[in-house]
């Protein structure tokens, strides 16, 4: 059975989390990380360093993408079609990813395009659903046949997601989740309030699991 699988990852605590799942499940793990504009440089760094310690990694992907523009910039260029969506919404995103992410499984022979959004993720942002995911899929396997494209924290939301990760020893430690580029996180941005949160919610899950045997 394959256990081959491309895993589009960024350096933030979910990613942390489904790398450490495909280690114990002892995949092989082709990992692409594709740089956009707004990414910071620290986030890149993060998934570098945990991916120092994570097993199985065959092979690893770095793409440009910065010239996918935001639809705050498109706005200020004058592309008006994207005047309703969020700030930072960049358009078919995931699309375009999923086009690098088939290119290297199908060199590499994967049989599996993972991400590691979760179910908050997916009541955000509608090409992250499960839906969205079969559909691109179909089209994938015209590529490459039987190819399966899935998020397997799609069930779980972000504390569970972060409960599972402090369960198994995932390298959460070393992940990202501020927007700036400091040194150190600066714990006001929506990505560390976030994370704050999660790991809050995640060590009382823990907590009260461990009280009650």
């Amino acid at each position: 059975m394959c256990r081959r699988v491309v895993v589009l990852a960024s350096g933030g605590l979910d990613t942390a989390v489904l790398l450490r799942l495909l280690e114990i499940y002892g995949a092989g793990i082709i990992v692409l990380s594709i740089n956009t504009r707004s990414r910071a440089p620290r986030e890149r760094e993060a998934l570098r360093d945990m991916l120092s310690v994570i097993r199985g990694v065959e092979a690893f992907y770095e793409i440009d993408a910065r010239d996918l523009m935001e639809a705050v910039e498109l706005v200020g260029l004058g592309y008006s079609a994207v005047a309703g969506r969020e700030p930072y919404y960049v358009p078919a995103r995931n699309l375009v990813f999923f086009g690098y992410a088939l290119y290297i499984a199908e060199i590499h022979g994967a049989c599996a395009i993972l991400t590691a959004h979760n179910g908050d993720d997916s009541q955000r942002l509608p090409d992250v659903s499960q839906a969205f995911l079969e559909d691109v899929a179909k089209i994938a396997r015209y590529y490459v046949p039987g190819i399966k494209i899935c998020s397997p924290l799609l069930p779980l939301n972000k504390v569970e997601v972060t409960a599972l990760g402090l369960g198994i020893g995932a390298p959460i430690e070393r992940s990202w989740s501020c927007y700036d580029n400091k040194p150190a996180p600066c714990g006001k941005c929506k990505g560390c309030i976030e994370r704050e949160y999660a790991l809050k919610k995640a060590r009382e899950i823990i907590d009260s699991g461990d009280r009650a045997t």
